[in-house]
């Protein structure tokens, strides 16, 4: 059962999507669930970030690391929440402290999120696991702060 999981997991890394494995032993039967990337149906492209950005109803996280928020800057109108810290913060930070902190409201479960990162992989990790949290609105950068270099440039 270990070597099955491992396989899973291998696959999962090489994979940009969430992926299901089932697998039978000769007692049970079991299902795996690996999350890896969020719904293709909530990525979002340039166009989109652009059209976000002029709503102040839409919360932008960028979820990189602050050496990489030092290196580059944030996705401008967004605000920053390192990845690890993006679930934790939604669920224990009370709307005051969320407020005082990000200068921006606390999202509500029904808020329009939209995630970023470098290239939209680990984005859309965050993405699955918010939704997981009650946030159903929440959308990932597929093309992330790579593509919105690159288009800036044009």
């Amino acid at each position: 059962m270990a070597v099955i999981l491992f396989v899973a997991l291998l696959l999962l890394e090489n994979s940009s999507s969430a992926r299901s494995f089932s697998f039978t032993t000769s007692n049970n039967s079991s299902k795996v669930e690996m999350d890896g990337a969020g719904d293709r149906n909530f990525d979002l492209n340039y166009a989109d970030i652009v059209e976000a950005q002029q709503d102040s109803g839409v919360l932008i996280i960028d979820v990189r690391e602050d050496s990489e928020i030092q290196e580059t800057g944030k996705l401008p109108g967004s605000i920053h929440i390192p990845m690890a810290e993006v679930s934790s913060i939604l669920s224990n930070l009370n709307d005051q402290e969320f407020e005082k902190k990000y200068n921006r409201k606390k999202p509500a479960h029904n808020t329009k999120i939209i995630l970023t990162c470098r290239s939209g992989r680990r984005s859309a990790m965050v993405q699955s696991e918010i939704q997981k949290l009650g946030y159903n609105n929440a959308y990932n950068y597929a093309g992330g702060w790579l593509d919105w270099e690159e288009k800036q440039k044009v």
